[in-house]
């Protein structure tokens, strides 16, 4: 778990293979989905997007999948009548373009991690974990509510984390992090700005590193 200061570099996968693929699960605006691609566009990550999945209609981030050429798929939580019926539902609706790795946007409903996916799914999260981990994190904690926690209990660096997801919220291990200092006069929305910026940088990188660590998730999903 270091800093996400890392050069950006194409994967090294040890031989010609296809890229890997990814999915991506979101409930909002698409911004991460957008910076993704962006680095797929640019060399830095040897990847490709093969879906994307929003709990929420007319979230701008099918509209980025569309414009992308990328299939996307509205799976609304409220059709379910259990967390574990809802992510079962996201499972069947991913698994005919075989992700190697799903990816966490902004996607604000629990999702329930069967045997076959465990780490195989990764989230950002817009604070510094474990530490901040009993005010900036877990149900009800994203977004502007997670830089309102920071600055109302006074700490003076924040950041973001990737991690592995696990079934609680925002507790599953750390993959890599990056750091950036509270500044005196900081809002919600100013800190937000600047937790993104690092954001950019630290999910392709955490990216990278996970796939590159782990060859074997391009085997069977079950």
């Amino acid at each position: 778990m270091t800093d996400g200061n890392e050069a950006p570099s194409r994967l090294d996968t040890g031989s010609k293979v296809d890229p890997w693929r990814l999915a991506l699960l979101l409930s909002g605006t698409g911004r991460t989905l957008e910076n993704l691609l962006a680095t797929i566009a640019r060399g830095e990550l040897d990847a490709r997007v093969v879906a994307v999945v929003s709990s929420v209609a007319g979230a701008r981030g099918l509209q980025v999948a569309d414009s992308a050429g990328i299939r996307g798929y509205l799976v609304p939580r409220r059709a379910f009548e259990s967390d574990a019926a809802f992510s079962t539902a996201v499972y069947d609706t991913l698994m005919p373009h075989q992700p190697h790795l799903l990816l966490l946007a902004g996607f604000l409903r629990r999702l329930v991690v069967p045997p076959a996916w465990e780490g195989r799914i990764l989230n950002i999260h817009p604070a510094l974990l474990p530490e901040a981990a009993a005010y900036a994190a877990g149900r009800g904690r994203y977004g502007v509510h997670v830089h309102a926690a920071v600055l109302a209990n006074g700490d003076t660096r924040t950041g973001a984390t990737v991690h592995i997801v696990d079934n609680d919220y925002d507790a599953g291990p750390p993959v890599l992090r990056a750091e950036i200092p509270v500044a005196p006069h900081d809002t919600p929305a100013t800190l937000a700005a600047r937790v993104f910026a690092a954001e950019r940088a630290l999910y392709p990188a955490a990216i990278r590193r996970y796939v590159t660590a782990h060859p074997e998730l391009r085997g069977d999903r079950g």
